[in-house]
């Protein structure tokens, strides 16, 4: 147990807790770490039942940390006062949510024939009005409660954070938890073990099949955890940049590069376009704000890693450029493109406060495989804007701590935020990202957590010694 704890960086916790005497309090960088294991870990499509989709266990952790928050805010005991990013943030996206909620609420929803996705396969009839308002108005609920465990991961993690170590061990959580999931990927790609099919948790049910090897070109197609294998790269395309992170100034450690080898691999066994451009994205924000002795050396190692990822999985690589280099012969590429006269007849419908979050429901309408052009639908133009402005935010929060921090691991900490935020960002329009528990987790952690950064860069608070010594040798400086 000790030697999990250091691994962990758990002392810290502990130490936090006994430096308010007599105070019972539990720390929020715990809270946000056990989040963090909830989200990855567990399969997204395990669900609390009554409350549908938004039930999974790291959501419903998210809604009673909203709670705690605006108790602790309200009460007096969170020391952060006035406007923050953050809160502008979080406020924006609220009344991005709540005007089509309303608005959809009052004006009813129906199907127009062109975009119908079908009819019943029981009565053979499209479905009515009536029934269309009945299912609708319970996904614009269950919209409202996954955007209050968002906001309420996205606020602890920013405000929650009181230090450099706790960053630091939040970072450190990331890159094994992330992982633990891609090794169960990788265990999937190369013995087509149904693993996450195993996880069987009292109280939870499966909202979908889960679990299963699907191919694609002759490769296993994973998803490990994650609830589609688009979801399960994105997401460790996101987080490959923490993980490096922690790899460059963790460097002579015991297992320092195997997290960021793990989900390095994982997340190519995706097999999925997505996860290829947010790494790609991720990875040009990185060289942009790297220095140039950095630059140099990551681009050395590159070719080595692509060779290596070729011999390790014969067949993957050309795979993968295939999706770029014949993308105007993809069917997948086709149909998207074929959304767009869907989405403008739709979003004429409202085209300025939309129609509320998530009632653009597959089975009565189409699947749209691009989260702006979804969004532009359920939360019209102005709703749109509001809610990429709150996520842009947290982009700038990291950018700034790379920019301003005092220390070099500072500031790549907020330079390696920024990266994966931007990376997911992109990811959005090749997928309905928000549609997958497990990637919005993912997006609102990181644009908190570029809140936190920000926060702590402002206010001049220093790093800790430890961590400070540790940024004196990253790897990428030749030290050994």
């Amino acid at each position: 147990m000790t030697r999990v704890l250091r691994v962990l960086r758990l002392e810290g916790l502990r130490a936090y807790v006994r430096s308010r005497p007599g105070a019972k309090r539990v720390p929020a960088v715990l809270v946000v770490c056990l989040y963090i294991a909830m989200l990855l870990c567990i399969p997204s499509v395990l669900i609390f039942r009554p409350l549908g989709a938004p039930g999974t266990p790291a959501n419903m952790l998210g809604m009673v940390a909203l709670a705690w928050w605006v108790c602790a805010t309200l009460g007096g005991q969170n020391p952060i006062r006035g406007l923050t990013p953050t809160r502008v943030g979080a406020a924006l996206m609220a009344v991005a949510i709540l005007i089509p909620y309303a608005n959809g609420t009052a004006t009813g929803w129906f199907a127009p024939p062109a975009v119908r996705s079908g009819i019943d396969n029981w009565t053979l009839l499209a479905p009515t009005v009536d029934e269309i308002n009945a299912m609708v108005a319970k996904a614009a609920d269950r919209g409202l409660l996954s955007v209050v465990g968002w906001l309420g991961i996205m606020l602890l993690a920013a405000e929650g954070m009181r230090s450099w170590r706790d960053i630091d061990t939040v970072v450190n959580w990331v890159s094994w938890l992330a992982a633990f999931m891609a090794g169960l990927g990788i265990i999937q790609f190369f013995t087509g073990l149904d693993i996450a099919g195993l996880f069987q948790i009292p109280g939870l049910s499966a909202n979908s099949d889960f679990g299963a090897v699907a191919s694609r070109s002759v490769l296993n197609r994973v998803a490990s955890t994650a609830a589609h294998p688009i979801e399960y790269g994105v997401v460790l395309a996101a987080l490959f940049p923490l993980a490096l992170h922690r790899t460059i100034f963790r460097w002579g450690e015991r297992y320092a590069l195997l997290p960021t080898f793990l989900i390095g691999l994982g997340m190519f066994l995706s097999v999925s376009r997505g996860a290829v451009v947010a790494v790609l994205c991720a990875f040009l924000v990185l060289l942009i704000g790297w220095p140039a002795r950095w630059k140099l050396r990551a681009l050395a190692i590159l070719p080595f890693a692509v060779v290596g990822l070729r011999v390790a999985v014969p067949g993957l690589v050309g795979t993968l450029l295939s999706f770029f280099v014949n993308a105007d012969k993809d069917p997948s590429v086709e149909g998207r493109t074929q959304d767009y006269a869907a989405v403008h007849l739709l979003w004429g419908e409202h085209p300025w406060f939309g129609r509320g979050l998530f009632t653009l429901m597959p089975q009565y309408y189409r699947i749209l495989d691009n989260e702006y052009l979804l969004l532009l639908v359920e939360l019209g133009a102005i709703g749109l804007s509001m809610f990429l402005i709150a996520l842009l935010i947290g982009y700038f929060c990291a950018r700034g701590t790379h920019h301003h921090a005092a220390d070099e691991r500072s500031r790549n900490v907020g330079l390696s935020i920024s990266a994966g935020l931007f990376g997911l960002l992109v990811a959005h329009a090749t997928f309905d990202g928000l549609g997958f528990p497990m990637a919005a987790g993912v997006t609102f952690l990181l644009t908190g957590l570029g809140g936190a950064t920000w926060r702590l860069t402002r206010l001049g608070v220093p790093p800790e010694p430890e961590l400070e010594r540790q940024s004196r040798t990253p790897v990428l400086e030749g030290a050994a």
